[in-house]
C-alpha cells in the first residue's frame, strides 16, 4: 500500500493506544486531526493494516473487532461482563504436539474468554 499522511495517522493512533479500539473510536480520533477523513477510508485501511501484520485484530463474543497495535507476542483476556481487553505476556511456548508432528509455527492468536476481577 502506498504512503498516505491519514494511513500514517491511523497508525499513530493505534499505536498510541492501550485500550484496543474499534474502527468507530479510531475514526473519531482521526477525525480531530483530519476533518475529511472517511470511515471507509479507516475501515480500508484497518484491513490492509491486519492483513500486513502491522497491527493485530481481536474479535470480541458480540462480533466487534478491536484493533492492537502492539504486535509483540502475547494473548489477550476479554472479559464477558464489561469487554474490556487486557494484554497478557507470558513466555512463547510451542505445544509438543505441534514440534511432534513436524509443523512450523509461523505465528499465532490466543484469546482467552472469562471475567474480569470488577465483574466477578
Amino acid at each position: 500500500m502506498r504512503y498516505s499522511r491519514q494511513r500514517e495517522l491511523i497508525i499513530e493512533i493505534i499505536k498510541g493506544r492501550k485500550d484496543h479500539p474499534t474502527a468507530d473510536m479510531i475514526y473519531y480520533s482521526a477525525r480531530e486531526q483530519e476533518p475529511n477523513i472517511s470511515l471507509g477510508t479507516v475501515y480500508r485501511n484497518l484491513k490492509q493494516l491486519a492483513e500486513e501484520g502491522v497491527i493485530i485484530t481481536l474479535e470480541t463474543e458480540d462480533k466487534r473487532l478491536h484493533y492492537d497495535g502492539d504486535t509483540s507476542r502475547h494473548s489477550h483476556f476479554i472479559c464477558n461482563g464489561c469487554g474490556k481487553i487486557i494484554d497478557l505476556f507470558k513466555p512463547a511456548n510451542v505445544p509438543s504436539e505441534i514440534k511432534y508432528a513436524g509443523l512450523t509455527v509461523t505465528g499465532e492468536k490466543c484469546v482467552y474468554y472469562g471475567l474480569c476481577g470488577n465483574c466477578q
